[in-house]
């Protein structure tokens, strides 16, 4: 019986046991495709991971040659991302009153 090493979490990261939903849909328009997983059966098989990680090892695995591209060029990065999240607003958002 093997054990899973616990790693070292990186501070500030969201990872997938903080994911809000059972189910993690992510999806790229750019693409065009969608896809759902089950979040106790992705920790089961990889564990705990921080989601930005995540995010790119299932663009990657759908077939996205954009991860890996300078996220600068908005023209041509990854655009995949969790359906199911609000996101927080920033800072400047808050500020603003938006």
């Amino acid at each position: 019986m093997s054990e899973k090493v616990e790693r070292e979490r990186i501070r500030g990261a969201a990872y997938l046991a903080d994911y809000p939903a059972d189910k993690i849909i992510v999806e790229c328009e750019q693409c065009g495709w969608r896809a759902q997983f089950d979040k106790a059966a992705m920790i089961e098989a990889g564990g705990d991971r921080p989601m930005t990680h995540l995010l790119d090892d299932i663009a990657r695995r759908k077939g996205c040659t954009r991860v890996a591209l300078d996220m600068n060029d908005i023209k041509n990065h990854c655009r995949a991302r969790y359906v199911n999240i609000d996101p927080k607003p920033s800072d400047y958002a808050k500020a603003k009153g938006v």
